[in-house]
């Protein structure tokens, strides 16, 4: 095959991990390109992509799975158009002109119509959660392998519509062409994608986990939008207060109690109209003596409480956790997840979710006595993690969580009981 047109050179300079690219434009000049150093040109360019992504995702430049997928509907359906096409033109014998120009508009259809559009219906329609999502990924993998080859199947057909046996061709090219371009494809969206939530952790039930007695965990349920207090050494609920919230930013959080300069409230940060004037109600006043404030209310002035989308950054520390080794953070995209370093050992773990077929960011994180983080995980998981086993559980379907210590109630005084049944709102 001939091309007419600009030479190009590709220099990588290594010693400052920098790319150059420099372009020298020379007309009327010959490229012959053999058709044995078409694939592995191919596969260069795709690893070269990925490589040339951020390992770190930075907050204004998104995440390496946003740019693979933006490359692939762009620029690399052209690829994988060239790639489908000259292996169908090469099984049949076909012209390859034209075979490859219509398999490269099947691949832009494919892509547009399955993969925007099909798989995202099915993905939101799909209750995802922390114990499904690992086997929904490879379903759908296979899923979107055989949308793929229907969407793509008329067009192969097209290109061999003047053979006598073009239906029993049509199924055997599609299902060789199919297999291939899926395969790199699968490798190109595995390398971009955040799996170790399940690659490298370990899944499990909550009562497997060892978990920190006297602590009391606040949050909003994900079924009702209502208040409520769970016990997680037993697990025990109830409705603390009728909130009906329905923004799913909408999160609980401690300020210190104007009451008593040594307890704090619970208060209900919802979402408003206008987002910089969040409506706050008070849940209960002077609940606690031991809570977890965001570290942002701890160096604003005064405290300032973001919505859950903004709540991430390093972890709230309760109780005994204070003097704890370890220091939790979680990012801001999916990708960065949750990492946690251990300052004595410095022993690391990290874990995020982000794929094709969804992704979770974590917010609301707060380190726990004995060592283990409750926070919430994409918009209504909230769940628990221990670093030393690398266990993680779902605790419940819910949002916005804050933990508290739990009191004595014991040597509370008989009128604070009162006054506290006589107003719901303390």
């Amino acid at each position: 095959m001939e091309l007419q047109g600009y030479r190009s050179r590709l220099d990588i300079v290594n010693p400052n991990n920098t790319l150059r690219y420099t372009a020298r434009s020379s007309p009327k000049v010959k490229v012959n390109v053999r058709p044995q150093d078409m694939k592995k040109n191919i596969t260069r360019v795709m690893v070269l992509g990925i490589a040339a992504l951020p390992s770190a995702a930075l907050a204004n430049a998104g995440t390496p799975l946003m740019w693979a997928g933006m490359l692939h509907l762009v620029f690399g359906n052209l690829v994988i158009g060239l790639l489908e096409g000259y292996l169908l033109a090469k099984f049949f014998g076909l012209a390859k002109g034209k075979t490859v120009g219509l398999i490269i508009l099947a691949n832009y259809f494919s892509a547009w119509l399955g993969g925007l559009f099909l798989r995202g219906a099915i993905v939101r329609a799909f209750p995802l959660d922390l114990n499904n999502a690992w086997l929904f990924f490879w379903a759908m993998a296979g899923l979107t392998y055989l949308i793929t080859i229907a969407l793509e199947f008329p067009f192969v057909a097209s290109a061999l519509r003047r053979d006598p046996e073009w239906l029993r061709k049509s199924i055997r090219g599609s299902l060789v062409i199919q297999t291939v371009s899926y395969l790199l494809l699968f490798g190109w969206y595995w390398l971009a994608s955040g799996t170790s939530l399940y690659t490298r952790m370990e899944i499990v039930q909550l009562s497997a986990m060892s978990l920190p007695e006297k602590v009391l965990m606040y949050f909003i349920a994900a079924d009702d939008g209502n208040a409520y207090r769970m016990n997680l050494a037993t697990t025990e609920r109830r409705k603390v207060f009728d909130l009906a919230s329905t923004n799913a930013n909408d999160r609980l959080f401690v300020r210190a109690s104007s009451e008593n300069s040594n307890r704090w409230d619970l208060v209900a940060r919802l979402v408003a109209e206008d987002r910089r004037n969040p409506k706050l109600i008070t849940i209960e006043r002077a609940f606690a003596a031991q809570a977890a404030p965001s570290w942002r209310s701890t160096y604003t002035d005064p405290p300032q409480e973001e919505d859950s989308w903004f709540n991430f950054g390093q972890a709230a520390r309760l109780g005994t956790a204070k003097d704890s080794q370890w220091e939790f953070w979680s990012g801001f995209w999916p990708i960065e997840g949750l990492r946690g370093t251990h300052t004595n050992t410095g022993a690391q773990v990290h874990f995020s979710f982000e794929t094709p077929f969804g992704a979770w960011n974590v917010r609301n994180a707060t380190l726990l006595p004995s060592d283990k983080v409750l926070f919430q995980m994409g918009q209504d998981q909230i769940c628990i993690f221990d670093p030393a086993a690398k266990r993680v559980a779902l605790v419940t379907k819910g949002r916005g969580p804050i933990a508290v210590m739990e009191e004595d109630r014991s040597n509370q005084a008989p009128e604070d009981t009162a006054r506290k049944l006589a107003d719901p709102q303390r």
